[in-house]
């Protein structure tokens, strides 16, 4: 229904993840209140922030809320003799010796365990600036610092001979004789008769034949008497 209102309902649930003082203290921006009244919004019992409102508005207050990091209800209003009861909503029947507890912690004082103290001797323990050596001079390990020889490179010219004179290593020259040599015409046989690998011998391949079509290509029947069982102890139900 276009005039339909709608109450806007906070239980003190708050968005997950985000920190309980963070959400009150948004709370107490939005609404312009002290810490005292926000306070009395997270006692676990429903509370409408806002009442009467139509549904557009009702919707634009609570995605507000929700950014603040509170979780609000909407609920529909009821007529002005109906207020006095509370927010309409149907009831569950309450387990006999367990209630809800407001937001917080929830465990009381007395209940939370009790850590003894450490003492820790820290007299021996002292800050360095942040320059300098952490270690003293007592405290370093003793050792000869030994000269490391580092080579000098530099980069040769483009073209120049990477090897001087002295370090190139005298290779022997073969003496190849190119006289006898010569190109062979296409298709000619490149081996002397002398010079081919014998030919290995011919396998001789069994002999296979091939079965008309429909020829039963299984293994052959032996030719078997038939076998004449012994039926004289034999006879049908209902014979005499």
């Amino acid at each position: 229904m276009a005039d339909e209102r709608y109450d806007l309902i906070f239980r003190g649930d708050i968005v997950l993840g985000q920190p309980l003082a963070k959400v009150k203290e948004r709370l107490q921006q939005l609404f312009k209140a002290d810490a005292a009244t926000i306070e009395r919004l997270f006692t676990g019992r429903p509370v409408a922030v806002k009442r009467r409102l139509d549904r557009a508005t009702a919707q634009k207050y609570q995605q507000v809320l929700q950014k603040a990091g509170a979780l609000v209800e909407l609920m529909p209003a009821r007529a002005e003799a109906d207020r006095g009861a509370g927010p309409s909503r149907p009831q569950r029947p309450a387990a006999p010796g367990l209630s809800l507890a407001p937001v917080g912690p929830l465990l009381k004082p007395s209940e939370r365990p009790r850590l003894t103290p450490v003492s820790v001797d820290i007299s021996g323990l002292s800050l360095r600036p942040a320059q300098g050596l952490l270690l003293d001079a007592s405290e370093r390990a003793s050792g000869e610092v030994k000269d490391v020889p580092i080579p000098t490179f530099e980069l040769a010219e483009p073209g120049e001979d990477l090897l001087p004179e002295h370090e190139r290593a005298d290779l022997p020259l073969m003496a190849v004789e190119p006289d006898d040599w010569g190109l062979a015409d296409v298709g000619a046989e490149l081996l002397r008769a002398e010079e081919r690998a014998p030919e290995p011998p011919p396998v001789a391949a069994p002999h296979f034949e091939v079965a008309p079509v429909g020829a039963d290509m299984g293994e052959l029947k032996r030719d078997r008497a038939p076998v004449a069982p012994d039926i004289s102890g034999l006879r049908l139900e209902g014979e005499g």
